[in-house]
């Protein structure tokens, strides 16, 4: 797992919307860890719950950040707003994942990152997790 690149992605969105930036944290990444391996040993994409990305691509095709650049090219469609008022397309799923890495209010990340069924899985954990209704993003 490459920490300081995970970390140094997710940090440079958030400066540049002048949020602080994101600690790693062990917990976490053992949380996201764990969840990666399911989804590898399944095959399955789907979210363990709230405060969360997930990514996935080809085996050994990707880089971490390659992977985590699916979350930053939702920005084009962000609208700075309370969410879920935040997507200039009208549905905030649209930026949720970009949503949360720059969640002012969230301060710790951690990843895990498996392989299985041809494809590598990138699952990110955050605390405190974003993307509540009636909050501003930043």
């Amino acid at each position: 797992m490459k920490i300081k690149a995970i970390l140094a992605e997710h940090n440079k969105y958030r400066d540049e919307v002048d949020v602080p930036p994101l600690q790693w944290s062990k917990k976490l990444a053992a949380s996201a860890q764990k969840w990666a391996d399911h989804l590898a040993a399944t095959g399955t994409f789907n979210h363990s719950g709230a405060g969360e990305n997930l990514a996935n691509g080809t085996a050994d095709a990707y880089s971490v950040t390659q992977l985590m650049h699916s979350w930053s090219r939702e920005k084009k469609n962000f609208k700075n707003g309370v969410f879920p008022d935040v997507s200039t397309t009208g549905h905030w799923e649209d930026v949720g994942h970009y949503t949360q890495v720059v969640w002012r209010k969230t301060t710790e990340v951690g990843c895990g990152l498996a392989s299985g069924h041809g494809k590598d899985f990138l699952v990110c954990h955050y605390n405190p997790a974003g993307n509540f209704i009636g909050q501003k993003v930043f």
